[in-house]
């Protein structure tokens, strides 16, 4: 804010209270000025906190529903290792049961007695086609404990399921079943096995531990009837049959998330729902099971999943309030101040952002292990050269017997002998020339191509080869010169392959240049009959 002076002259002696009152003027200007500027900061900034108030509530929903997802998936996950567990026990016993010669298999069936010690089952069933069953404590029924829904509905289904049923002592009991090869034991022939837990049994496998088992969970069908639960721990009715239903017509939830809900379940989708029951607020949240269109549900009030972010979100409320009060008074103060330290962030925000573009356009053009060029890279080189018609070299090179090198030495050794001969190659050349790594023991060489070639390509040659911790190096080369006959990049590559490839059939180390090929070698490149001879593997050729 700039600042103006007023003098006045001091006429009759009284010029020295006009300056005065002039100045008092000028003050209160600027104090009401401030206090303009920071009424209005002031307001600003309780309409920001407000809107932030209003973000953190979303982002507290969304941080505690994708945690609770997070919680439900390991539920999920445990839950169906438990059932594949199941699934693959009874498996085998249906194998083994079969295997048995029929006077034998009723005596090995009530050995089976045991292992419902073993495994913590409470039944273990078998069952034929019409439902009837059998237990391996002598129980046999026609589905009077309400289990031969469960057969009838493994028989539609062909194929492993887990279900439940009330049992007639009002034990709510879940089952895991089989469809098996049929068993023939005293005279009826058995094509199902199965197992069943009382439901407390697997209830802290389902969410019991949850929040500090302070969470409800179940598992449901696509139209929301409930197949398992857990003892409810909040206020929710127990045992209710239909999830759908009980949300409809006893709580406050929002008609549009259940719908969706619904049919998100049909779809095997997931996601999340908020509503309020007896005055208390709770999170939804839903997942697939995996198999046979299963859902589990998660519930949780929302003050426990989220009372730590609440905490955070009201002392950073209070804290933004109290900052407001001094910011109001710190940017009165320095205004210009902040405008600079503003364009000087953003400008270095630019030159970092442009640093990390230069960063990742090297990344982008350089081979990860060696360090060199990569394929990318080299060819967008080439196509500029081809562009400007600049005279210049290929050089197509391979190390020789490099495959026996990681299947003898191992990778880690194949590696070092590639990053040592990567930078061999690189001192080797000029600052102007190209190398690059296009995979595996191959590389690329661009360099401008004098009158006489050869001797530069024998001191590059002989500076390539040598040792390397017992490994002898050597290296074969395909060069291909760029004149007036062809000027194509990738005419040129094919000729530097083809030089390549005749090095190699003729003898290990050394170079060959296209030019100096025989009228029979060339036509093999005109005639497309070295695509075939690329396909064979340059080193195992070399055996």
């Amino acid at each position: 804010m700039m600042s103006r002076t007023f003098f006045f002259p001091a006429f009759f002696g009284r010029g020295d209270v006009s300056v005065k009152k002039t100045e008092e003027s000028v003050k209160t200007r600027k104090n009401k000025e401030k206090v303009y500027l920071s009424m209005a900061l002031v307001l600003l900034m309780t309409v920001s906190i407000f809107f932030y108030a209003l973000y953190i509530r979303q982002q507290v929903y969304y941080e505690g529903t994708r945690a609770m997802l997070e919680t439900y998936e390991q539920v999920n996950k445990t839950f169906t290792m438990f059932a594949q567990r199941n699934w693959n026990v009874l498996t085998d016993w249906g194998d083994y049961l079969r295997e048995m010669a029929a006077p034998e298999t009723a005596t090995q069936w009530k050995d089976f007695e045991e292992e419902k010690k073993t495994w913590n089952y409470s039944d273990f069933y078998m069952a034929n086609e019409n439902g009837d069953y059998w237990t391996v404590d002598g129980r046999e029924g026609l589905g009077s404990e309400n289990i031969q829904a469960v057969f009838t509905a493994l028989q539609v289904a062909g194929e492993p399921i887990v279900s439940s049923y009330t049992a007639t002592s009002g034990i709510r009991k879940v089952v895991f079943a089989v469809p098996v090869d049929p068993i023939t034991m005293n005279g009826v022939t058995y094509t199902s096995l199965a197992v069943s837990y009382d439901n407390d049994t697997i209830e802290e496998m389902i969410g019991g531990r949850a929040y500090g088992g302070r969470s409800d969970c179940y598992i449901i069908y696509p139209n929301g009837d409930i197949m398992l639960s857990e003892e409810p721990k909040s206020e929710i009715m127990a045992w209710m049959e239909n999830l759908f239903d009980y949300l409809e017509t006893n709580t406050e939830v929002n008609e549009t998330c259940l719908r969706e809900m619904q049919e998100q379940t049909l779809q095997g989708g997931s996601g999340s729902v908020p509503y309020r029951f007896e005055g208390r607020n709770y999170y939804l949240v839903y997942q697939p099971v995996g198999f046979q269109d299963l859902t589990i549900v998660g519930i949780v009030e929302r003050n426990v999943v989220d009372a730590g972010m609440r905490k955070v979100q009201c002392v950073t409320i209070f804290l933004l309030a109290f900052l407001a009060l001094a910011v109001v008074a710190a940017l009165v103060r320095s205004i210009k101040t902040d405008l600079r330290f503003v364009l000087a962030e953003q400008e270095e925000a630019f030159h970092r952002e442009s640093t990390e573009r230069q960063k990742m356009e090297d990344l982008a053009n350089t081979d990860g292990l060696t360090g060199l060029s990569n394929e990318r890279f080299f060819n967008a080189t080439l196509q500029k050269k081809e562009k400007a018609g600049e005279p210049f070299a290929l050089f197509y090179l391979d190390l020789d017997s490099f495959k026996p090198v990681n299947d003898t030495y191992g990778h880690q050794f194949g590696d070092r002998v590639l990053k040592h001969f990567a930078e061999r190659l690189q001192e080797s050349v000029r600052g102007e020339d190209v190398v690059a790594r296009v995979g595996g023991d191959e590389f690329l060489l661009c360099m401008e191509c004098p009158v006489d070639p050869r001797p530069l390509i024998d001191r590059i040659h002989r500076s390539l080869e040598g040792d390397f911790e017992g490994f002898p190096l050597s290296v074969s080369m395909g060069v291909a010169i760029a004149g007036s006959d062809v000027r194509d990049y990738d005419e040129l590559f094919r000729r530097a392959d083809v030089a390549l490839y005749h090095k190699k059939r003729g003898g290990r180390s050394g170079y060959v240049f296209y030019g100096d090929l025989d009228e029979e070698e060339r036509d093999l490149l005109l005639e497309g009959a070295h695509t075939a001879l690329s396909g064979i593997d340059r080193d195992e050729s070399d055996q």
